[in-house]
């Protein structure tokens, strides 16, 4: 009997055609780690993720109840005859972290719910003004003192409370909880006779829990019973004991809370949702748990200091009618003459304490403001507001959204003053556990490296009587920080919140997740998870996916790092170009089966050294920054030499996207654009002189709509409209550039509002989108198609490749220009109007540099790149790097912050951080020409050089 297809050993793909996929035939190893490579536009997502995935999680969703699916977001069914042999499959792409400012790392990974059980259960309270130690009794330790007293003891256990309401309602409730007595005033007493005796509000009662007699094996039932005392009052438990052969009756009472005699603070009992920040118990009640709060920027409200009062410096209140002031107008100029400042000064040049009293106000000191009312002239005494405190006060209590977001133009974020950022209340931040590295509160271990976190887990220090409840949390807390440890990710804090992640990291923080899940026969699907991994820390994260392999998985990886690629059990190669040129399964086979074949990836595992020659350039300026101290940066000045291609190196951790992007990228920001985001600590910039534009050329998508796309992105479909409209057809009909727009009405077609295709909702399954039969898919009306360019109409163009719009503008110059700049970095075979969200990273990052390529920019322009290789295969690499020269050749600046050491070893200058991540990381370890650095022996980048270049 045949064995059945899902037991075959292999996963069995019969002619994908998803995208550019050209029908191939493919059978995957099923529990082997397979490496999808080939060139960038090759068609290896639509492999991967389009095909396989998608199928998976298909099949899966189509296999829920009609209600269950409506919640769940699902995969149209791929273009493919036939696959077998499918698991269920768990997509780990490279996306960001989620939105959501209280989503960390802790989070995301569950470890803060182990955390916090860990501090609930095991923490050592203190008083957070004067630092002294708290205490309580447990259970186990009143019973330990109960049950002490000599055999035959008789012991009566009360639970007091406080009489609130009703008493005929109150006695009700107690006895359908099962009380049978109570003792009031001292009296005990049946809950049946309680009613005449019981106290007005705010009296006390105290509830008879349990009478018992102290013998053996009576400790179980004492326990019980002291907990249900707890759960009741959870401040104290009191105690009748009589002893035996005596007459009276001992009174005792065990405090339950934490309580601090001398200053009377005191602490409810524990429970994890203290140590929540989502949970009102113990969010700091100032930023309610989010550990910024948004305030009003006085650099927002004055953007350009060198403007006068007059000239509208304040642009909150710019809109001032000239006819007749305006109320706040009327009161900056009363403010002006209450403090003898002119309004037509800069205002840059006006005294502090003026500003001060502008934008904060003038507290209980009024000032006259002149006001007209029927015609007469009133002077009004009032206090002055500030517009800072005004904007805020609006921002918080408007119901009106325009007016919010009018004010959200002014308010920025900061740490909330009341908990310094660390979101829980002070008195729950005081709790403490003992391990490597001394005490430490939840928050104080959430700041911490995770590798360091990962130490003091091991060697916590917990009492004995808890010590058998936390093995299986201090286990759990172990097994998930070492899997982050072990995906490189150790140079990360837990209180890292997600949304400012990169895409590698965020993967890899799921990846980690995934091993701790402890799944067996699931197809996982990554995409490129060495990404923002320094050469060095990429063996660590093959043996975290092998150890999902070897749990029983299948793991497909879309890779182009030549160490992933080699470790894989099995290499499948899609190409051997991209787009149309693309699509075919090239080759299969082990990574040293590949490596001999003459193939895109089998030239790439056989090559040397990076193959662009590039002389390097000496600089005659340089940009300084000057004690960068934000996150780990130590305040060391950064020289940057202009005119040259600088890569910033080092290991993942060591503060180059800080640098970069947190100071560098933020202070130009604000500088060259007004930006709203502030940069970080830095005493500031010198050399900014030099430079006329800074340019972030970065692997997000080219607009957020699907019906941008390269032609619109780089101006050619302007040119192209123009050029149409100059035709005789078009004159002769009045038609404008407008008119061959399919984003406006006029020339497109209004069935598909120039869309080209209608979508069809189909409820409980995935949405279908037809072709538009009145255009039937070229987004224009006839009359528009009519206009034809050399027997071309306007749809026409947009369906062409570069490479056919190359040869076909070729006697057009400004489109001639930007047609073989886009062809020269690569992308000869993308669609003039392919849409934008279908463009991978690396072709949406080289359709922006042919937009900067095909400009004559005056002056000295400076270009921002964070890993511009992620996604590039070795080959599209090469393109790309011969596109950064090309920039530097015409004089530019660029800044890389880059891995690959194909780039690297091609840069003039390299600034080399580390010598480690996180806290041991933020320091300059070596500078220079990529051969000085390959000396330095204290440079991680150095020794990876050396490697590459043997």
């Amino acid at each position: 009997m045949d064995e059945p297809a899902t037991n075959s050993g292999v996963i069995k793909i019969r002619g994908a055609s998803q995208h550019n996929l050209k029908g191939i035939d493919v059978d995957l190893p099923r529990g082997k780690m397979i490496a999808i490579t080939g060139v960038s536009g090759s068609g290896k997502s639509s492999l991967a993720f389009h095909t396989l995935y998608a199928e998976g999680q298909r099949r899966y969703v189509e296999s829920l109840s009609v209600y269950a699916r409506q919640f769940l977001d699902q995969l149209e069914k791929p273009e493919v005859d036939l696959i077998e042999g499918l698991s269920p499959a768990i997509a780990i792409e490279q996306r960001t972290g989620a939105g959501n400012p209280r989503s960390t790392i802790a989070t995301v990974t569950e470890i803060h719910d182990f955390l916090r059980i860990l501090y609930a259960a095991a923490g050592v309270p203190h008083d957070p003004e004067t630092g002294e130690e708290l205490s309580r009794m447990s259970t186990a330790d009143i019973v330990k003192r109960l049950s002490n007293r000599p055999e035959g003891s008789r012991l009566i256990l009360l639970a007091p409370i406080t009489t609130e309401g009703d008493a005929k309602g109150m006695i009700g409730d107690l006895q359908r909880q099962g009380f049978v007595r109570v003792r009031v005033k001292g009296e005990i007493i049946e809950l049946e006779a309680a009613e005449e005796a019981w106290p007005e509000d705010g009296g006390e009662v105290e509830i008879v829990v349990d009478r018992l007699v102290v013998k053996e094996g009576v400790d179980s039932r004492m326990a019980d019973s002291v907990e249900i005392a707890i759960r009741i009052c959870g401040l104290e438990v009191r105690a009748l004991m009589q002893n035996r052969g005596a007459e009276r009756w001992e009174e005792l009472a065990f405090a339950t809370s934490y309580r601090n005699p001398k200053t009377g603070f005191e602490l409810p009992l524990l429970t994890p949702k203290h140590f929540s920040f989502n949970s009102h118990l113990g969010a700091c009640e100032v930023c309610h748990g989010l550990g910024t709060e948004a305030f009003c920027d006085p650099f927002l409200v004055v953007p350009d200091p060198s403007k006068s009062l007059s000239a509208g410096a304040v642009v909150v209140w710019s809109k001032v009618s000239k006819k007749k002031k305006g109320w706040n107008q009327l009161h900056i100029e009363a403010l002006a003459g209450f403090f003898g400042v002119s309004l037509n000064e800069r205002f840059d040049n006006l005294p502090d304490n003026f500003k001060q009293a502008l934008f904060y106000g003038t507290g209980d000191t009024k000032i006259e403001v002149p006001w007209e009312k029927e015609g007469t002239i009133v002077l009004w005494k009032k206090e002055f507001e500030g517009v800072c405190k005004q904007v805020e006060r609006l921002y918080r209590e408007t119901e009106s959204d325009g007016v919010k977001r009018a004010m959200g133009r002014f308010m920025t974020s900061r740490e909330c003053k009341a908990c310094e950022g660390k979101r829980l209340k002070k008195e729950y931040l005081a709790v403490t556990l003992r391990g490597e590295g001394g005490a430490k509160g939840i928050d104080e271990l959430c700041s911490t490296p995770i590798d360091e976190a990962l130490d003091w887990v091991r060697t916590v220090e917990v009492l004995d009587d808890r010590k058998e409840a936390m093995k299986g949390v201090l286990a759990e807390l172990e097994k998930r920080l070492s899997f982050l440890d072990e995906v490189g990710l150790s140079y990360l804090t837990l209180d890292r919140a997600s949304g400012t992640l990169s895409g590698g990291e965020f993967q890899r923080v799921r990846l980690a997740t995934q091993l701790g899940a402890g799944l067996a026969g699931v197809l996982y699907v990554l995409d490129e998870p060495s990404i923002g991994l320094h050469p060095l820390d990429n063996e660590r994260l093959i043996q975290a996916l092998q150890r999902l392999r070897d749990a029983g998985n299948t793991v497909v990886v879309v890779e182009h790092d030549e160490a992933m690629v080699m470790a894989a059990d099995q290499v499948v190669e899609i190409g051997p170009a991209a787009g149309k040129y693309g699509g075919e399964l090239v080759a299969q086979g082990t990574p040293a089966e590949i490596s001999k074949l003459d193939t895109p990836t089998g030239r790439w595992l056989q090559r040397g050294v990076s193959k662009v020659n590039s002389r390097k350039r000496k600089s005659a300026f340089e940009l300084t920054i000057k004690g960068p101290r934000e996150n780990n940066l130590k305040g060391e000045d950064v020289i940057i030499p202009l005119g040259q291609l600088v890569g910033v190196t080092g290991p993942s951790g060591s503060g180059k996207s800080t640098l970069v992007d947190g100071v560098l990228r933020r202070a130009l920001a604000r500088r060259f654009h007004r930006a709203k985001d502030e940069p970080g600590k830095h005493d500031g910039i010198e050399g900014l002189e030099y430079l006329e534009k800074v340019v972030i050329v970065d692997q997000s998508p080219l607009g957020k709509s699907p019906r941008s796309n390269p032609a619109t992105y780089t101006g050619a479909f302007d040119l192209v409209r123009d050029l149409f409209a100059q035709l005789p057809l078009s004159r002769q009909r009045g038609y404008k550039a407008g008119r061959f727009s399919f984003n406006v009405k006029g020339g497109r077609c209004e069935k598909c509002q120039g869309g080209g295709a209608i979508r069809i909702d189909m409820h409980f399954l995935p949405d279908v989108w037809i072709e538009c039969e009145a255009c039937q898919g070229s987004r224009y009306n006839r009359e528009t198609l009519d206009v034809r360019y050399r027997g071309k109409s306007i749809a026409d163009i947009l369906e062409m490749t570069i490479e056919e719009g190359r040869e076909f503008f070729g006697a057009v110059p400004r489109l001639s220009v930007i047609m073989n700049t886009l062809f020269d970095v690569g992308l000869g075979y993308v669609r003039l109007g392919q849409a934008a969200n279908t463009l991978s990273g690396g072709e949406a990052q080289r359709v922006k540099l042919a937009c900067e390529l095909s400009k004559s920019t005056p002056g000295h322009t400076l270009y921002l790149l964070d890993e511009p290789t992620t996604g590039l295969h070795y080959q599209d690499v090469q393109v790309l790097l011969r596109a950064l020269l090309r920039l530097r050749d015409a004089g530019h600046s660029l800044i890389v912050v880059e891995h690959n050491l194909d780039v690297i070893s091609v840069c003039d200058h390299l600034i080399d951080l580390g010598p480690g991540g996180g806290v041991r990381g933020g320091n300059i370890v070596a500078t220079g020409t990529p051969a000085e650095v390959r000396k330095c022996e204290m440079s991680l980048t150095g020794k990876a050089l050396q490697d590459y270049t043997s």
